[in-house]
């Protein structure tokens, strides 16, 4: 595994429990305009289509490796 790809695992690990914590506190639809605002900020980062990935990462995250009732 690279080392963007352990970057990017890591940074969706933080944005999956940073979105859940917002949905609990602020609602759906704010959490969401967080994520988005995250996503954006973060595609400077990793570049072009980090965001697609990320989301992926975060997907995997929450299945496999959260015990998250959501």
């Amino acid at each position: 595994m690279s080392d963007r790809a352990v970057l990017e695992m890591a940074e969706a690990r933080i944005l999956v429990a940073s979105y859940f914590a917002a949905k609990r506190t602020y609602g759906g639809t704010q959490a969401n305009s967080f994520l988005i605002k995250q996503l954006k900020s973060l595609e400077k980062l990793y570049g072009k289509d980090s965001g697609d990935r990320l989301r992926s990462n975060m997907r995997t995250v929450s299945d496999e490796e959260l015990l998250i009732d959501t």
